[in-house]
Order: C-alpha cells, then sequence, then structure tokens
C-alpha cells in the first residue's frame, strides 16, 4: 500500500528520514512532499507570512499536495508539523477516502508558542483521523480541542544513526557537552557554573552567541551547530552529556537523551518524574535539578572514573532492552492506520 509522508524534509536538523525508512521497513510504499518552501518578499513580509502560514507561496503547496495525492492515490497521508494546512485541507483529503494522521513534536497548546504559529493546526485537530503527540499531556489537551484520537508517540532514536561512536583510547574533548538551541530558562546559568568550577564544556547549537555576552561562556562564540556525526561523537567523548528540557514546549523528556546513551555517551540530564521512567539515577545515567548537584556530579566523575563507566554501561544496556527506537514507534502508528483502514475508515 502506498501512503504520503509530508513534512519539511531538511537534512539540518533530519528529523523525517528515519520515519519515512521505518515505514518503508513495515511494507509501506513511501511517497514524499517537503513542506520547506522559499518566501518571497523583504525580511518582514516573510516573518509574517511563516509565522501564519499565509500567501501564495502556501497556495503553492496546497496545489503541490493535491497534485501529488491525484498522482500517487495513497491510502494514508501522514503529516509531521502541518502547521500550514487549514481545517478544509484535512477534511478535502478525507473526502478521498484517504486515512490522515499526523506526528506533532511541538506544543501546540504551550502559552510561550509564538501567537498565531499553531491557529490552523488547532483548528484542524477535529479532522485528523489520528494524532500521536511527543508530550503524554498533549493527549488530553487535544482530545478537549476536539479531536479524534489522541496517542502518546514518546521521544526516539534511530539505531541506525546513533550508533556506539566511542573514539576508544582518546582523552575526553571535555569534561561536558551540550548540542541544543539558547532558551530564557536556567540553562545557560547552569552552564555557566560549570565554566565558574573550571570544567571544561563543548557547546553547540542555535542562538547562543547574544545571550552570552559578559559571560565566561562568551569565548565559546560563535556557537555553531552540530548534527549527524559531529553530533554523535562529541556527546560520546566528552565525560558527561547534558540535557535540558525545553521550557517553551513543557517538555519533560526528550530524543536527546536516549541519543547520547546510544552513541555510547554518559547521560547527565535534569531530573523530572517522566525522565526517572527511563533510567535509574546514578546506576545507569545522573540526574540533577540545580547549578550545584550538577557541579558535585562532574565532580565526582573526574574524581571516580570507574563509577563513570559502570553506570554508563549499564545506561547503554537499559536502552538497548528497551522499546524507544524509530522502528517501536513507527509500528505505533501503523498498527493505527491498518485497523482503519480494515474498518473501511
Amino acid at each position: 500500500m502506498r501512503m504520503l509522508y509530508v513534512g519539511s524534509m531538511s537534512k539540518s536538523p533530519d528529523r523525517d528520514s528515519s520515519w519515512t525508512q521505518a515505514f518503508y521497513d513495515l511494507g509501506w510504499e513511501v511517497s514524499e512532499l517537503s513542506t520547506e518552501i522559499v518566501l518571497n518578499g523583504p525580511d518582514i513580509i516573510q516573518r509574517i507570512k511563516r509565522r501564519f502560514s499565509a500567501g501564495a507561496e502556501y497556495r503553492r503547496l496546497i496545489q503541490d499536495l493535491f497534485a501529488l495525492i491525484e498522482a500517487e492515490q495513497p491510502k494514508w497521508v501522514h503529516f509531521r508539523l502541518p502547521v500550514e494546512l487549514s481545517r478544509a485541507v484535512i477534511a478535502r483529503i478525507k473526502s478521498k477516502g484517504i486515512v490522515v494522521t499526523e506526528y506533532f513534536n511541538d506544543d501546540a497548546f504551550s502559552s510561550h508558542a509564538p501567537l498565531g504559529y499553531y491557529f490552523k493546526f488547532r483548528r484542524a485537530l477535529p479532522e485528523y483521523d489520528g494524532h500521536f503527540v511527543f508530550r503524554e499531556h498533549n493527549v488530553r489537551t487535544y482530545l478537549n480541542a476536539g479531536a479524534k484520537s489522541a496517542q502518546h508517540c514518546p521521544p526516539t532514536y534511530d539505531p541506525s544513526i546513533h550508533q556506539d561512536s566511542r573514539a576508544q583510547g582518546e582523552p575526553f574533548l571535555a569534561d561536558a557537552a551540550f548540542i541544543g538551541h539558547w532558551e530564557g530558562d536556567q540553562r545557560t546559568l547552569i552552564l555557566e557554573s560549570l565554566c565558574s568550577a573550571g570544567m571544561s564544556l563543548v557547546l553547540r547549537g542555535g542562538m547562543w552567541d547574544k545571550h552570552l555576552r559578559g559571560l565566561q561562556l562568551e569565548k565559546k562564540t560563535p556557537v555553531k551547530h552540530a548534527f549527524g556525526k559531529e553530533y554523535n561523537y562529541i556527546y560520546a567523548n566528552v565525560m558527561a552529556g547534558l540535557c535540558f528540557f525545553s521550557k517553551i514546549n513543557n517538555d519533560t523528556w526528550t530524543r536527546r537523551a536516549l541519543e547520547i546513551v546510544a552513541v555510547g555517551g554518559l547521560l547527565v540530564c535534569e531530573r523530572t518524574d517522566e525522565a526517572q521512567t527511563y533510567f535509574k539515577d546514578r546506576e545507569e545515567v545522573f540526574f540533577f535539578s540545580s547549578s550545584k548537584e550538577l557541579v558535585d556530579i562532574m565532580t565526582l566523575l573526574k574524581q571516580e572514573p570507574a563509577l563513570r563507566e559502570k553506570v554508563r554501561q549499564a545506561g547503554y544496556q537499559r536502552l538497548m532492552q528497551s522499546s524507544h527506537t524509530i522502528g517501536d514507534r513507527a509500528k505505533q502508528i501503523d498498527h493505527f492506520v491498518k485497523h482503519k483502514l480494515a474498518q473501511g475508515k
């Protein structure tokens, strides 16, 4: 059977190819459509268009979507982050007898979300056959907003991409590393406290530079991105792979935590109730709730390398025995879709 997968299809970062491969492995003939479009006009006009998914470029995207549906005749259309599509568009797809689902890895109901950005998506919620959400609390939010079906589809990793990347016999690149975007929470203060305690740090990601002025961390600028093999190598070859959770998206768990363990790193992660359901604190990973606790953990790891290695190995074994791969999550969605098709929708 044929499906149409619609997502950004960007390679930096790549959030889609693992999904399309997983669905292919489950027997689907997969066609793809990219939602990445070039916007015309002055910068302010482009920002307005992108914020509200408005303008001729978005109308052409919808035309391309229906042209591809007409050409491919898929049984199933699956979207990732379909912020561009109105309720009328989803209803039109469904009128063709197609199962329509979506996976949303942002929190469309966050009070910190950009004004207007998720408006079309929230209005379209009742039209989809099924929603697969990154955060468990969004299941109830979606259902209350009129969704017919919403399932928790938690963070995952791809074992074909996130493989053991340790450089055997080589010294650590640094005491700690964080690869991720800047956010106006405590992460800057916490990373600065590590520098003040004399810890070495690799910092990569977006939006950092202007927020580090006047800090010790300013020495890290310009802060560049790290994707793919470079991302894996950094996290695998530092003493501690750090993970923070997005407060904008109300995260309590994320892909990064699983990826750090999968590439052979030691996960040192913000403490949340959800995080502690995945790994045991100080047996398989280390959790922290404050700058002081993180500095204490880092000091302990430097003093007791055997303990670090014991915990790292235990965390890796726990992950390998768990069901958190992209294939596991794809099976969840596949099961829902095939059940809908068997019911004749």
